[in-house]
């Protein structure tokens, strides 16, 4: 008997190794891959060569669906002489047949101060390349570009590039839009108070 553990299972073994893969085989379903509600999909696009869609919040502020969309190549359409400084746009969800995009512009078209000692270049500055949504009823959202860049010390030393966000209000008031810089030392509140 000894003899026979050392040789192995034999022929009778094998063939109730191979019975039971068979059963196990005929007898699992395979996986099938499935999408959620393909046939009423909504489809909304944006501009060519703008990355849209890169990163999207679905958002409701009261009554109102969104979809926010980050395009992060896209250029802006109050200032064309920043290069592809990317965007945010919303999309209707609901009362909108044609599925149109209404681009959010976030700061001034002509920069914003920055600080003491901070010059920005927003050109590439990928805006729209994440987008996160505070949870809860009327949550504000928050999106970043993280290729934005300090330029105050170029002529020294080199560019800074720290990345910059912008946070919406729930009911996507661009105007009421607050910047951040949260990699900047020098914030604007210190400036004010040191002149």
């Amino acid at each position: 008997m000894a003899e026979d553990a050392r040789r192995g299972p034999g022929p009778r073994g094998a063939a109730v190794r191979e019975a039971v893969m068979l059963l196990l085989c005929l007898g699992v379903p395979a996986g099938r891959p499935y999408n959620v509600d393909t046939g009423s999909a909504l489809l909304y696009q944006g501009p060519r060569d703008t990355l849209f869609g890169y990163s999207v919040v679905l958002h409701s502020h009261g009554p109102e669906r969104w979809l926010v969309v980050g395009a992060p190549t896209a250029d802006w359409l109050a200032n064309a002489s920043v290069v592809h400084p990317g965007a945010i746009y919303r999309c209707q969800i609901g009362k909108n047949p044609n599925r149109t995009c209404q681009q959010l512009q976030l700061g001034s078209p002509h920069g914003d101060p920055c600080g003491k000692t901070c010059l920005e270049e927003r050109d590439n500055q990928w805006l729209g390349v994440t987008l996160s949504r505070q949870p809860g009823e009327n949550g504000s959202i928050v999106t970043c570009g993280h290729r934005w860049k300090n330029v105050f010390y170029m002529k020294t030393e080199n560019k800074l590039p720290t990345g910059g966000c912008y946070r919406m209000p729930s009911n996507l008031r661009t105007e009421l839009s607050k910047r951040l810089a949260p990699c900047y030392q020098g914030s604007i509140t210190a400036h004010r108070v040191r002149t």
